[in-house]
């Protein structure tokens, strides 16, 4: 035999269909978050305020817990580009699918958001994630309660969706549930994305990313802090796979 290291083979058709399968359901989940979540707070304001603060955040619940069960047992139904670097993190997500996911991902949310442009028009800031400043709320409190935001909500899917020793079933109706909640009280004050992608398509939508920022930083450290949260609490053990 020869001394010589056997040179790795590429990834077998099996695994790359998988992938693919992977990121077309994290590219339509995407889509419809961020279709239905910025649509409920463009067609609130079309129609005067007839959803007011409680219809966006019951509509942002709602789907997300319909996206992880269509899509969860395929591709862990993340949509969210801060929640697969944090899955990443603690080994629940290969590395090797991370720039897919959050390719799909983003890519999800920029069609969403211009699909809500031609179908209903520049309404609402397009549902674009926003700090509001009519009551006082700077870009710097509004990063702060992103950040903790994230943190929870990551703490909790990490809880209820990673954790095996969990009420699996239940996983999409709590993580639903929490982000409903999170998103009828933070969203008219701060926005309430703990989502890179649920930001991105109304930003380009809307044509300003002024404020984008908070929208990316804090989740990413906001995700991060809480699965390494999550792993202190509960004990979690890596498992990547």
């Amino acid at each position: 035999m020869s001394d010589q290291a056997t040179p790795r083979s590429p990834l077998p058709a099996g695994a790359r269909s998988d992938d693919l399968r992977r990121y077309c359901c994290e590219f339509i989940g995407t889509f419809s978050l961020v279709f239905f979540a910025a649509g409920a707070v463009v067609v609130d304001a079309k129609m005067g305020g007839t959803l007011g603060a409680v219809g966006p955040g019951l509509i942002s619940g709602l789907i997300i817990t319909v996206v992880i069960y269509a899509f969860g047992h395929v591709s862990g139904a993340h949509v969210n580009p801060a929640l697969s670097i944090a899955a990443a993190l603690i080994g629940h997500l290969d590395w090797r699918l991370v720039p897919g996911y959050a390719l799909a991902q983003l890519a999800g949310s920029v069609l969403a958001g211009m699909c809500l442009l031609w179908a209903l028009g520049d309404y609402g800031a397009m549902g674009a994630n926003l700090p509001n400043a009519a009551i006082g709320i700077t870009p710097l409190s509004a990063f702060l309660i992103e950040l903790f935001l994230s943190f929870l909500l990551m703490w909790v899917v990490a809880g209820v969706g990673l954790d095996k020793r969990a009420h699996g079933p239940f996983a999409g109706v709590a993580v639903g549930a929490v982000v409903g909640i999170e998103v009828m009280l933070m969203g008219p004050v701060a926005g309430a994305a703990m989502n890179p992608a649920r930001a991105l398509g109304p930003y380009v939508a809307m044509g300003d990313f002024t404020h984008y920022w908070i929208y990316i930083v804090g989740p990413l450290i906001g995700m991060a802090l809480g699965a390494y949260a999550w792993r202190y609490t509960h004990g979690g053990r890596e498992r990547t796979g």
